[in-house]
């Protein structure tokens, strides 16, 4: 386990390490999955290690129009699942509910659909725009916030109440569509990049994937709100439980890294970090992905979470925030650290943060 300090050269150190990983493995692309208890700067971190690398790309990197990479038939790759028919029922309390996949030749789509309907579903599009465009994304974030099971699903639930209530555990996420992203991503990782920097993009024919967003306003999922660009060579996955060891949760980091371990996180040794030593943490060799786990304690996390659920609306004091805090969130993310996969990197998350999601 290494713990390194959040500051504001981390983010540039992690921006760093990411080429580096990029570069040694010799493929296009790389995933990193990054977790963290409510309120640890998840969605912070991600963004701002993907901007410095879009910056990156833009100044520094090159766009190669004449050079093509082949990136395998994603449209067909989850062939394996039963065919949607929507006269089946769904056992909306089924975590480990089997999706369905309903292929439409015509526009050459996939939709891959799981408890949570079309709310939640992922479309796969074989298209070449974004990736023939010099423009095209580089890095980006993939929120997991989108696969929240709507609202209108939780109310159907035996035990309704504790549903709403309990909104963001673990069972209130569509778990297995969540696993079938990653199974689908993983499928993108294995193509060569054929002499690319690690800076450079060229042409390729990896679909473009479709996933919900999360819309706080309505506090529901979005449908297709977030493309994840077929010319991306850089994916940050942000979410709690990407890296929980669960029976269904736990198949998104075994899909990545089969022999990975169990390791509890250790809190205690979280408030005697006083660096930022990222660059010298040894990058792997052989590896498409990384896992990082971002840390943050009871106190900011009651604090920190407790203010965004006034913002957003959800209650109406402080005082209402913290103990809702303390019934769900807080729960979720103790769960988090202690029965969570290792990290290749422990990132002590601070009070500096403008952000906290």
């Amino acid at each position: 386990m290494t713990f390194v300090l959040m500051m504001d050269s981390t983010y540039r150190d992690l921006a760093t390490r990411t080429l580096s990983l990029l570069k040694q493995t010799g493929e296009y692309r790389i995933i990193i999955l990054l977790v963290g208890a409510p309120g640890s700067g998840k969605s912070t971190i991600a963004q701002r290690v993907v901007d410095i690398l879009n910056e990156q790309h833009s100044t520094l990197g090159k766009h190669h129009s004449e050079k093509h990479i082949t990136g395998g038939d994603l449209l067909h790759s989850n062939d394996d699942l039963p065919k949607y028919d929507p006269s089946t029922p769904i056992d909306i309390e089924d975590d480990n509910y089997t999706p369905t996949i309903d292929h439409d030749t015509s526009s050459s789509r996939t939709i891959i659909r799981g408890r949570g309907g079309d709310d939640t579903a992922i479309k796969i599009e074989s298209s070449c725009i974004s990736s023939h465009n010099k423009d095209s994304t580089f890095a980006q974030v993939i929120p997991m916030d989108g696969f929240h099971l709507p609202r209108s699903i939780l109310t159907q639930f035996k035990d309704s109440t504790t549903a709403i209530l309990r909104r963001g555990s673990p069972f209130t996420f569509d778990s297995s569509l969540v696993v079938r992203l990653v199974s689908t991503l993983n499928d993108t990782l294995h193509v060569n990049a054929q002499g690319l920097e690690p800076l450079d993009t060229c042409t390729t024919d990896i679909p473009d994937i479709y996933i919900p967003s999360f819309d706080h306003a309505e506090h529901d999922p979005k449908q297709y709100g977030t493309k994840i660009h077929g010319s991306a060579r850089v994916l940050i996955m942000e979410g709690l439980y990407l890296l929980l060891d669960d029976p269904v949760w736990g198949k998104i980091a075994r899909c990545l890294e089969p022999s990975v371990e169990r390791e509890e996180v250790d809190m205690a040794q979280v408030s005697r970090i006083k660096e930022n030593n990222v660059g010298e943490i040894p990058v792997p060799n052989g590896k498409n992905h990384e896992f990082w786990k971002i840390l943050i304690d009871d106190s900011k996390m009651l604090q920190r979470v407790g203010k965004r659920h006034v913002k957003a609306g959800i209650v109406k004091t402080l005082e209402e925030g913290e103990e809702r805090v303390k019934v769900n969130d807080l729960p979720n993310g103790k769960r988090v650290y202690r029965e969570s996969f290792r990290g290749d990197i422990d990132i002590v998350s601070i009070d500096d943060q403008k952000e906290t999601n």
